[in-house]
């Protein structure tokens, strides 16, 4: 895997929603749900080529899509935004990828900060770290993803043991990493995603919690 460029906490609307196939008038992209930027308030430029292929997916369709027949605006795409999501990264990644001459398979990941306008409680921050991923090939299918789903959560099972000190002052044991089984109570829920079809969220059980929460989203993306 080859990590994704994710050093811009401040995304344009473009990327992280219309890109995406968000519409512009989703509840999502309303104060109440986003950290919308006073100053600098619009993104500087956009790339013309590519923005007038979003918009005409967004207003007429295309590409197996009926789109979503409103009149589509260039300056609802240039707010600026403390990005909702890491998957405004894989948007930039596939669109460079989709540029180069010959295609190469590749495979995709960041872990970084994203924010929200959220109410905070148990399953919910205003500002936290996501993890992405993305495998771009042929012959990819939804059982490749749910595969390398639970392989990722099985893997991050991980305990220390030992201690840092004896008694007394005493040296003591050297810490050692051991894996637990990690996350493996997995469920899988068929989902909507405006970028992904078919999506899934990904749940497991929280022992804490006494019930299943959301863990992950996941689809594979749309033309």
């Amino acid at each position: 895997f080859t990590e994704m460029p994710t050093n811009n906490f401040v995304e344009s609307s473009f990327w992280n929603f219309d890109a995406l196939f968000q519409p512009q008038q989703h509840p999502a992209r309303d104060q109440h749900d986003t950290f919308f930027l006073q100053d600098p308030a619009e993104a500087p430029e956009l790339p013309p080529g590519y923005t007038s292929k979003v918009k005409k997916v967004h207003s007429q369709g295309g590409y197996g899509s009926q789109g979503y027949k409103y009149d589509w605006r260039l300056e609802e795409a240039r707010k600026n935004l403390l990005r909702t999501h890491t998957t405004s990264a894989s948007a930039r990644a596939l669109y460079q990828l989709a540029r180069q001459e010959k295609f190469s398979p590749v495979k995709y990941f960041s872990i970084d900060r994203v924010f929200r306008n959220e109410s905070l409680d148990a399953t919910h921050l205003a500002e936290f770290h996501q993890v992405e991923g993305v495998v771009a090939d042929r012959g990819l299918t939804l059982g490749h993803l749910m595969g390398t789903l639970r392989q990722f959560f099985n893997k991050m099972g991980m305990e220390w043991e030992g201690v840092r000190g004896g008694a007394g002052g005493s040296p003591g044991s050297p810490l050692t990493l051991s894996l637990s089984p990690g996350i493996s109570q997995l469920r899988f829920k068929p989902a909507y995603n405006p970028y992904t079809e078919p999506s899934m969220e990904v749940f497991s059980y929280h022992e804490g919690l006494k019930k299943w929460v959301e863990v992950g989203n996941s689809g594979v993306f749309r033309p």
